[in-house]
């Protein structure tokens, strides 16, 4: 009967008290935990958006969008995010007038550049229209020349095929970078923006890949009527 009532008297103290464990310690229940919620679908990272995405430009989901950062930084004279409007990898170019034929040069970084005149790149911010995002339209309004007016007044985006058909290149000097480059980012750029106060326009490209951003690669600043 001692074995018997031996592992009672066990029974009723693991019922009344701690069990200990064979080192001497309380065996010790496991905790509740607090139930975690867990996201359906969990976003997925980017690693390539990552790595050549600098999170200093704001995300854009258009090319509206893409210009109301442009014209936000111009006006704000904010280059870093300028900067982050070029494209890694075509760059950014500007088309001028200069002496009766074009001149074309690359700008790395908007800073360091000086038009033909010696004036910043922010010096547009005292000739672009202020206003709502550029207006979709099927094709660019084309001026009056040689007058350099047009019948419609404000800023228009759409397609860049007339820029892409342009061919300037033989009387072109080139700063800062090679003909074949130049022609190689007017190639790229699939739509344009275009401000009729002073015929300047200014044409996109969309970086490559997945959830690529729209990045200004060239800007033509010659006018309406350019001679």
């Amino acid at each position: 009967m001692k074995p018997v009532l031996s592992a009672l008297g066990l029974l009723l103290l693991a019922a009344c008290g701690d069990v200990k464990n064979p080192n001497g310690m309380p065996a010790r229940a496991p905790a509740s935990a607090s139930p975690q919620v867990v996201p359906a679908r969990p976003p997925k990272p980017d690693p390539a958006a990552a790595t050549t995405e600098n999170p200093v430009m704001p995300a854009d989901t258009s090319l509206a969008g893409a210009w109301l950062i442009f014209d936000g930084s111009l006006r704000g004279h904010d280059a870093a995010t300028l900067n982050q409007l070029i494209d890694p990898e075509y760059g950014l170019w500007v088309l001028e007038q200069a002496g009766g034929r074009p001149l074309v040069s690359r700008v790395a970084d908007v800073r360091q550049f000086r038009d033909q005149r010696r004036q910043p790149l922010f010096a547009l911010d005292q000739t672009l229209l202020r206003g709502a995002p550029p207006q979709p339209v099927a094709a660019l309004p084309a001026p009056a020349c040689p007058a350099g007016t047009y019948a419609r007044r404000g800023t228009f985006a759409g397609p860049a095929t007339a820029f892409r058909a342009l061919n300037f290149w033989q009387t072109a000097p080139i700063h800062g970078g090679t003909r074949n480059q130049a022609q190689a980012a007017q190639g790229r750029v699939v739509r344009s923006v275009l401000q009729t106060g002073t015929g300047y326009q200014f044409h996109f490209a969309k970086s490559a890949g997945a959830g690529g951003r729209w990045r200004l690669v060239f800007m033509d600043l010659r006018g309406a009527c350019p001679r």
